[in-house]
C-alpha cells in the first residue's frame, strides 16, 4: 500500500508542477546538421527539471532514459558550447541502453527552445565514466522535429547524440 500511495503522490506532484511550469519536446541535430533519432521531453518547474530522453520510439532501444536537473545560467565568458539560460540534466542513457548499471553518466545541457541562429547551439553533452572527469562529448542544435528515421539503407536510425559515448564505453 505504501508504494502505491507514493506513486499516486508522485504523479500528483509532477502533474501539478507541470501545470505551473514549462514543458518542451525537442529533437537533436548534430553540429553538422544530422538529425538524430533520440529526443527530449522535459518539464521545468523552476528551479527543478525532470524529463525523458526518448530512446525507444525511433531509436529502437529497450527503454527510455531518465533526466533530472535544474535551471541554470552559463555565462558567455565561460567558453562553454551552450551558454545563457539552460537546463542542466543528469541523464542515464548508458544504463537505459545497456539495461544495466554501467557507472557512466551524461550531463546534458539544453536550451528550452529550438535553435534559430547558426552557431548558437542548443544542446551539449558532457561524458563521465567511473568517477573520471567530465568532458564535452557532443553538441548541436535543437529542432521541433522529434527523431529521425533510418537513412541510406541503414536498418537502425542514427542514434548520434550519445552514440559516440556508447562507442567509447565499449572500447
Amino acid at each position: 500500500m505504501k508504494l502505491k500511495s507514493l506513486a499516486v503522490i508522485t504523479l500528483l506532484v509532477l502533474g501539478c508542477s507541470a501545470a505551473f511550469g514549462q514543458s518542451f519536446s525537442l529533437g537533436f541535430l548534430g553540429f553538422n546538421g544530422i538529425q538524430y533519432c533520440d529526443y527530449e521531453v522535459v518539464n521545468v518547474s523552476a528551479p527543478y527539471a525532470a524529463g525523458t530522453h526518448n530512446l525507444t520510439t525511433v531509436c529502437l532501444q529497450p527503454v527510455d532514459a531518465v533526466m533530472v536537473g535544474f535551471k541554470a545560467y552559463i555565462p558567455l565568458t565561460s567558453g562553454a558550447t551552450v551558454v545563457g539560460n539552460v537546463v542542466e540534466l543528469a541523464d542515464n542513457t548508458f544504463d537505459a541502453s545497456y539495461n544495466a548499471y554501467t557507472g557512466c553518466q551524461i550531463d546534458w545541457v539544453t536550451k528550452t527552445q529550438p535553435s534559430k541562429l547558426l552557431f548558437h547551439y542548443g544542446w551539449a553533452i558532457y561524458y563521465s565514466c567511473f568517477g573520471g572527469t567530465d568532458y564535452l562529448l557532443n553538441y548541436g542544435y535543437l529542432t521541433t522535429q522529434l527523431g529521425a528515421t533510418a537513412q541510406g539503407g541503414s536498418k537502425k536510425p542514427s542514434f548520434g547524440s550519445a552514440a559516440a559515448a556508447k562507442a567509447l564505453h565499449q572500447k
